[in-house]
């Protein structure tokens, strides 16, 4: 038997009478579990801490590893070392309403209690539920954006939530249903967690399901390969009951509908359990363990940032939300007192106005699926569209009674014990979405009856009114807008509705905040149906002055309408759809009523063109649209910083770590820079920059900044280890994981480096940062050698890099760019506070006014890639990817300037020489694509562009130029559509954004560009997310049908009535739903007895599609599909709808002998004259 050792830590805390208190932790191993004690709070002065140190040497030295002692340290915890500072939560608030925080008596081992008292260890409990999940699920970022601290004007930090597994912070909940019953449990099964057999659930249909939490919780572990087995007591199962069965059931659980009563389905559940070595659920302490989970997030929260003063969390629906507001809430209460809590709530009065004026209460524009539709990233076949296609069986839009009976028999159900209880004879899918998700919400008002001995200690009037939250704000649905908008550009990530209404309270003006104020807010959930999001994006950009849509009674000639487009379109501005109304009754004589339909880049610039249009002499008028506050209006054109440039070269230099053993970092930018911008124009300049009406104030070196000189070969692995380490707090640390969606897809084992989460939203940050920095390591010793002022052409992504790293270090920044770099990259760069030039129609063009600039200021020029300093830095991605997945076997870059993949290349080649390297490019701008054969860049001509904008670069290469031929095995190209595509494939798959020389890798890899074995290692760099929103928006349009979401044809029929209607009715049968329908007569190559009918759908997959135009055939109508060529394997893709093409045509050939006998049958020798010379 091992020896028992008394462990014992000491822990010293104020208390809040203001002495010193301190908690004694004994923690005793023994060779059986036992429950984790802790003593409460109590005064008195700190034990000797060399003997705690002795005491728990002992203890390590003398650690049993048997089974019976990994369960203590499982059942403990650690405790010891995870509850540093742990105070009991009620003794810290004398007059908290959860005070005794009841029903947690039963629980057991499921939670941890103070020594001598039933009072619950709630931070020792959500730190052990912690120190396990980290193992299964992410640890989601939490950065500090610059620019978004200037917005809203205070030090703002985000907990990126939104890029959980599976998109949502449920999935927490979920797993600490998981993980703590096992520790109910763990005492018995003797078994690590990892070593257990998996988990039974009983689901009783007389009793209440404990809301999707319980399918989320199985459809979790089956992800995680743990086997499942769902038990069905006998009852009467509704329809919500059946479809979660089925959702567990296509994933891979196992359903056992038993055959005696609810009792001993208990027991033979239970029983079968413990003889699997199984996990039992027991759905009593499903909210408690929900609690827990989602404590978590805050414990991760106070890890990262434990100087955090304020907390801003979302809440969509209370119903769902209140486990993650309270436990957020408890836990930062009890770990620091004096913290302010903030819930932010968006508000539930949406009305509208029907066509009789009467107000009726409208969809939100954030519907919320009940946490049933993150599911679905799970699992597709936990989307409630695909449940919906298993029940209808016979593809007929609906389903009866009768097929969800067959359905239930399919999976092991028996009618007789389980009848399904469907609500009415039939349901169509939209239906049978709303009745799933009604009979949820029903369950869950019945769920507050249940748990009522616990749930109302967490209502929100409680907690308020007990100062566990300190304010309750509310957001509009256009704050909450704009903040979806403000996510997606400064975060480079998606957010539902709930997960933007923390942002959206921010705006709202109701939370004051000190300029100086720590705040910390939560993002939430980052699930967002692909529809969903584009009626999101397309209102929010509406809101934000980015379309509008002008009328104007226009002269009928083509000059006037020429003049109106000419403004429009010199100004920058896309026109998207002209109307033309000749029968209005206000008109002037011989003139039209003129609609136009633009996307814009902001509000300045709808003026400016309608100041123009007005002094052309058109009058005109605006459709109306969401009129903004002045404070929500103010976020549209955020302020502008300036640099400090009076900090000396000591002072610049702290903000870095390097192995100069440098000081630590200055305060946060938003300390330092707080003025506007005060840039003008110079003599370089064409009006396009940012600017003022003060003049120019530079400082002018007396002599050129001489940048110490180094050639390639100075690159090595050390080298660009120390680059990395003299860096790492300029940059974030990007998430690295493994993609089971891509690695399906792809058919290797898939990393994903999210670069595009940067806090410039690109790897340039790396490069422009360790050239500045070194530059100004070398001022320390020579001081006549400080550069004096930064100058970078860029197309977006290294100008914004050099603008934060130069107001970092104090000093002014000139970039100039060319005209096509994309407004949402030059507005950031400007926010940064540097002056933008734009002018040039290539790169090379601004990079020979960058160099102009730098000779008449004496100003260093950071160059994009030809430098070693900045391709050492670029290098520093390869030590993440090398640190996170050492067994790497291939690594797909995407190439512009060749910048990146050179110091990639010098990184990993050298380590190990056998590690791929693979560059992509666009195939519209590919000087490299026959680099590696015939040694020569090939000719791109100088007006060629791409959506690829940040590599488009027609000559690459300089100090690297033998770096890409030599230590890069291979460069592929793809193509515009399949940029396009991907973009929009990665925006729902992995809730980022990436721009379109982002996804350049991903797009080569999943669309066969690539050979890859099935067991390969291949790492995708997403290295850029700074694409503009009106580009979004027409990228995604392209997206949806690559996705199989959208499609559109063109059908030619006879123009009779009722034509519409039979086509709408097939559409209907394969749940489809219509976007757009027009007319076209008298065009084409038609007989003026047909009409072209183009008609638009969104639909839940290719198969729906298939299935519509297949009746379409059926039916004899054959349509053409609107850029079909441009879908990924389209003759695969629309197999099935060109199998039954041939099919009909095959039929309507064979069968026309048939026909034509019978027709002549019919009408005799009416019909063939042949007949009647026969019978004379």
């Amino acid at each position: 038997m091992a020896k028992k050792h008394a462990r014992e830590e000491t822990v010293t805390s104020p208390s809040p009478n203001g002495n010193t208190t301190t908690t004694s932790t004994t923690s005793p191993t023994s060779t059986t579990p036992t429950k984790e004690k802790r003593t409460k709070t109590s005064n008195g002065n700190n034990k000797d801490k060399e003997n705690n140190s002795t005491n728990n040497n002992n203890n390590n030295a003398n650690n049993n590893n048997g089974n019976n002692n990994i369960n203590s340290n499982i059942l403990n915890g650690s405790v010891n070392s995870l509850n540093n500072s742990s105070t009991n939560l009620f003794t810290t608030h004398q007059n908290n309403p959860v005070k005794n925080l009841k029903g947690f008596d039963d629980i057991g081992e499921g939670i941890l209690r103070f020594e001598g008292s039933k009072e619950i260890d709630f931070i020792g409990s959500v730190k052990r539920v912690h120190s396990m999940m980290k193992d299964y699920l992410k640890k989601t970022p939490q950065y500090d954006y610059e620019l978004l601290s200037q917005l809203f004007k205070c030090d703002l930090q985000l907990k990126l939530e939104n890029l959980q597994l599976f998109g949502d912070i449920y999935v927490r909940n979920c797993f600490s249903i998981l993980l703590s019953n096992y520790f109910n449990q763990a005492k018995d099964l003797g078994k690590e967690f990892r070593q257990i057999g998996g988990f039974v659930l009983v689901v009783n249909p007389m009793d209440i399901e404990s809301q999707p939490m319980v399918t989320g919780s199985i459809l979790t572990a089956l992800h995680l390969k743990m086997k499942c087995i769902i038990y069905v007591g006998p009852g009467n199962l509704p329809l919500s009951q059946i479809t979660r069965l089925y959702m567990c059931h296509a994933r891979g659980a196992k359903i056992i509908f038993h055959k005696g009563d609810v009792s001993s389905c208990y027991t033979r559940a239970w029983q079968h359990a413990k003889d699997m070595s199984m996990v039992f659920l027991d759905c009593k302490f499903i909210p408690h363990f929900s609690l827990l989970g989602a404590a978590t997030i805050a414990h991760e929260m106070m890890e990262d940032s434990p100087d955090r003063e304020t907390i801003i969390i979302p809440l969509r629906l209370y119903s769902q939300g209140w486990s993650y507001v309270s436990g957020i809430s408890i836990f930062y209460k009890i770990m620091k007192p004096e913290i302010k809590i903030i819930v932010v709530q968006m508000t539930d009065d949406l009305f509208g106005k029907d066509i009789e004026g009467k107000e009726f209460s409208r969809q939100s524009l954030f519907p919320d699926r009940l946490e049933i539709g993150w599911l679905a990233l799970i699992h597709d076949q936990s989307d409630l569209t695909n449940v919906f296609d298993a029940f209808d069986s016979r593809n007929q839009g609906k389903f009866s009674d009768k097929d969800l009976e067959a359905l239930l028999i399919s999976i092991g159900g028996d009618p007789a014990r389980n009848k399904s209880m469907c609500p009415k004879s039939s349901l169509s899918q939209t239906e049978f979405v709303h009745e799933v998700i009604t009979e949820i919400t029903n369950g869950l008002e019945q769920l507050e009856d249940k748990f009522s001995y616990f749930l109302p200690q967490f209502k929100l009037d409680n907690l308020i009114n007990h100062k566990i939250i300190d304010q309750l704000v509310t957001a509009t649905e256009d704050q909450a807008s704009i903040a979806f908008i403000k996510c997606l550009e400064y975060t480079h990530t998606l957010t539902n509705g709930k997960g933007s209404i923390a942002l959206g309270g921010l705006m709202s003006g109701n939370i004051h905040l000190r300029s100086d104020e720590k705040v910390l807010v939560m993002l939430s959930g980052g699930y967002v149906d692909v529809i969903d999001f584009q009626t999101i994006l397309n209102y929010g950009l509406d809101i934000t002055g980015q379309s509008f849509e002008i009328e104007l009674d226009l002269p009928d000639n083509t000059t006037s309408l020429n003049k109106v487009l000419n403004v429009i379109g010199e100004n920058k501005v896309s026109v998207m759809e002209v109307l033309m109304d000749r029968s209005c009754e206000t008109l002037k004589q011989y003139h039209v009523r003129t609609s136009i339909q633009c996307h814009s880049r902001s509000f300045e610039q709808q003026f400016k063109i309608f100041d123009v249009i007005k002094s052309l002499g058109f009058k005109y008028s605006l459709r109306k649209s969401a009129i903004l506050n002045k404070e929500e209006s103010g976020f549209l054109s955020p302020p502008m910083i300036k640099p400090s440039t009076n900090l000396s070269v000591s002072q610049s230099i702290n903000i870095s770590s390097s192995t100069t053993n440098l000081p630590p970092p200055p305060p946060p930018l938003s300390n330092v820079l707080n003025s506007s911008s005060s840039n003008a124009f110079n003599k370089f300049g064409n009006g396009n920059s940012s600017a003022s009406n003060t003049p120019p104030q530079y400082k002018i070196s007396p002599k050129p900044y001489h940048q110490q000189k180094r050639n390639i070969g100075d690159i090595t692995v050390q080298s660009i280890r120390e680059a990395h380490n003299r860096i790492k707090h300029i940059m974030t640390q990007p998430p690295i994981y493994h993609s089971t969606t891509y690695s399906k897809i792809c058919g290797c084992k898939v990393t994903l480096m999210l670069e595009n989460t940067q806090k410039t939203g690109s790897f340039k940050i790396r490069g422009s940062s360790n050239m500045v920095l070194r530059a100004l390591e070398g001022a320390m010793v020579n001081t006549d050698e400080r550069p004096v002022g930064l100058v970078a052409a860029s197309a977006g992504n290294h100008a914004q890099g050099v603008a934060l790293i130069s107001a970092k270090v104090g000093l002014p920044c000139t970039i100039v760019c060319p005209e096509y770099a994309p407004d949402s990259k030059l507005s950031s760069t400007r926010q940064y506070g540097a002056e933008v030039i734009k002018k040039g129609k290539s790169l090379e063009d601004a990079v020979k006014l960058a160099d102009e600039i730098c000779k008449e200021r004496n100003w260093t020029l950071v160059r994009p890639y030809n430098d070693v300093d900045v391709i050492e830095g670029q290098g520093t991605m390869g030590c993440d990817i090398y640190d996170k997945v050492p067994d790497v076997d291939t690594v797909v870059v995407n190439v512009g300037g060749g910048g990146m993949i050179a110091g990639i290349a010098l990184f990993l080649k050298r380590i190990n020489p056998n590690i791929r390297i693979i560059g992509v490019q666009s195939a519209n701008v590919s000087p490299l694509s026959e680099f590696k054969q015939t040694n020569q860049f090939r000719y791109i001509e100088p007006a060629v562009l791409s959506l690829a904008d940040g590599t488009n670069v027609k000559m690459p290469g300089g100090v690297h130029t033998q770096v890409l031929h030599d230590m890069v095995d291979e460069y592929v190209t793809v193509s515009e559509n399949e940029i396009a595509s991907t973009i929009v494939h990665l925006l729902y798959n992995s809730r980022t954004v990436s721009e379109g020389a982002g996804c350049l890798g991903l797009a080569a890899l999943m669309h066969k560009k690539i050979k890859v074995r099935k067991d390969e290692r291949v790492c995708v760099i997403i290295c850029g997310g700074n694409i503009d929103m009106s580009t979004l928006r027409q990228v995604y349009e392209y997206g949806l049908r690559s996705l199989g979401r959208s499609f559109t044809i063109h059908l030619t029929t006879w123009d009779y009535p009722g034509t519409l209607s039979k086509i709408i009715g097939l559409a209907a049968r394969a749940e489809l739903k219509v976007r757009e329908i027009r007319h076209i007569r008298g065009g084409g190559n038609i007989n003026w007895n047909e009409v072209i009918i183009s008609l638009s759908f969104y639909s839940n997959s290719f198969n729906h599609q298939n299935f519509f135009l297949s009746l379409l055939a059926q039916e004899g109508l054959f349509p053409k599909i609107v850029g079909r060529k441009y879908i990924k394997d389209n003759e695969m893709v629309y197999k099935i709808f060109d199998k039954s093409v041939d099919k009909k045509n095959k039929e309507l050939k064979d069968t026309f002998s048939e026909r034509q006998q019978l027709f002549l049958e019919q009408y005799g020798k009416q019909a063939n004259v042949s007949l009647e010379s026969k019978m004379n």
